[in-house]
């Protein structure tokens, strides 16, 4: 199987439980959300940039690219768009913890059979950012939860801090407050609204994005 990459990077991971974590991240091409939903989406997942490592890649290409990281994140764009069972197996077989950023829109028919029958590979984890017409099911699939305060599009269906609190209380998973920060810098203000969210809301915990912080991707 070849998988279509806008882009490739190695950076530490900015965001949630793995904040500060080296990995190695592979940006797929495409998005069944798509910017119409997501009107501030901060990414480039519509093209190929070979200037930024994108390509169309044989899977030994990718493994071969990822060398010595422990961790690799697929992310988009939308990941769940594609069928990842054959890159999840292989990391697993050479100790690899896969991440799979996702916007919860969609479950696909293996990932539901392992949740189903219990078989969710050791190496596989799940950052569910929801957005509308999210799937109550990869809710409660996630290893993690990220709620972007001030959304990324306007509109019904964007998930709110009230579910996000309920969601801590019934998923043993971290449910986090994330600032809708600009391209490559941060937006004080919703870091601002942010915080205050969380004094009001101490169950939940702040991703901050910090890789707007320290400068990489």
């Amino acid at each position: 199987m070849k998988y279509p990459l806008a882009e490739r990077f190695k950076a530490p991971q900015g965001e949630g439980d793995y904040a500060g974590t080296p990995m190695a991240f592979m940006r797929f091409v495409g998005c069944s959300v798509g910017q119409g939903v997501c009107t501030h989406c901060d990414t480039e997942f519509d093209r190929v940039r070979p200037d930024l490592g994108g390509g169309v890649y044989e899977l030994a290409e990718l493994l071969e690219w990822v060398g010595d990281y422990r961790h690799v994140c697929l992310t988009g764009g939308e990941p769940l768009d594609r069928d990842l069972q054959e890159i999840i197996a292989a990391c697993g077989e050479k100790d690899i913890v896969v991440h799979v950023e996702t916007s919860g829109t969609k479950i696909p028919k293996w990932l539901l059979e392992w949740h189903t029958a219990d078989t969710m590979p050791w190496n596989l984890w799940i950052c569910v950012s929801p957005k509308p017409g999210y799937v109550s099911e990869m809710i409660i699939i996630a290893s993690e939860l990220k709620v972007i305060i001030g959304g990324l599009g306007d509109g019904p269906g964007w998930p709110t801090v009230e579910e996000a609190v309920t969601w801590e209380r019934l998923c043993d998973v971290s449910v986090y407050i994330q600032p809708r920060n600009f391209t490559k810098t941060v937006d004080l203000q919703a870091l601002d609204a942010a915080l205050k969210l969380l004094d009001a809301n101490p169950t939940l915990k702040l991703s901050v994005q910090l890789h707007k912080f320290i400068g990489t991707r």
